[in-house]
């Protein structure tokens, strides 16, 4: 009890950090919030950490700890993203997403006991799971860009912006969504004996892929980018099942992927 106290008191003080510092921004106030939000992604680590000491371990055995890990990635993301295609004034994207996480963790049962099963016992784990935590994050926040995009051109306001930001962040995220199925095969090779056993986790993280495959292909053709959007959103949703359905519903429960 006096760790799950623990970790949800760090959760709602990052929360509120967040929105204070998102505010600030909004109101033209960049060192406050800069500030502000530079607290908030500490309070994350801190949380990352207890868990970390608390399961005596990389805290990313459960749902719940996945997710603080998730959220701890966007803010390192938006300065990159920031540098490398001056994606500034996104800062408000990265944030909100960044607190999404922290607020499904919030109402998410705290396991202190998970330890790693012998399955788990494998070099791969960090850098698997940490690679698909960078590519969801980047996702999450382009179908943000996707869904702006749509409003403004319905608004009769789209300037192309929006559209460019989706692009660039889904082509930072698809090697990192590429290098995680990859060394997920490498660590199953390991495991069980064999690199594909068409587990519904890897079936979805397949179909997810190739989607963002099609999405990538589809911006460089004349001919075929009409379709980029359609698979962008068809990407996100197979995302969608991956990451949570397939953990969280019975019917799709994953068996060598259940532990997540």
């Amino acid at each position: 009890m006096q760790f799950e106290s623990i970790a949800n008191l760090l959760i709602a003080g990052s929360v509120l950090l967040y929105l204070t510092g998102g505010a600030a921004l909004i109101l033209n106030k960049p060192r406050v919030g800069r500030f502000l939000i530079a607290l908030a992604w500490g309070g994350t680590v801190v949380l990352v950490a207890v868990n970390g000491v608390a399961v005596e371990g990389p805290p990313l055995g459960n749902m719940y700890q996945v997710l603080m890990v998730l959220s701890l990635c966007f803010v390192p993301l938006f300065l990159v993203l920031s540098q490398r295609a001056g994606l500034f004034w996104a800062a408000t994207y990265f944030i909100v997403m960044a607190m999404l996480p922290l607020v499904g963790g919030f109402f998410m049962e705290k396991d202190a006991l998970w330890r790693r099963m012998p399955a788990l016992q494998s070099h791969w784990f960090i850098p698997h799971v940490l690679a698909y935590m960078i590519a969801y994050a980047l996702a999450t926040v382009a179908v943000a860009f996707l869904a702006m995009k749509w409003i403004k051109r319905r608004r009769g306001t789209e300037d192309g912006r929006h559209d460019a930001a989706a692009c660039e962040t889904l082509r930072l995220a698809f090697p990192f969504m590429t290098f995680g199925m990859l060394s997920g095969a490498l660590w199953a090779e390991q495991a069980w004996g064999q690199y594909w056993s068409w587990d519904p986790k890897e079936t979805w993280s397949l179909i997810m892929w190739m989607f963002y495959v099609i999405y990538l292909h589809a911006r460089k053709s004349g001919e075929l980018r009409k379709y980029a959007d359609l698979a962008h959103l068809l990407g996100y949703l197979a995302l969608l099942i991956t990451f949570l359905l397939v953990n969280l519903l019975p019917r799709l429960a994953s068996l060598l992927h259940g532990y997540a």
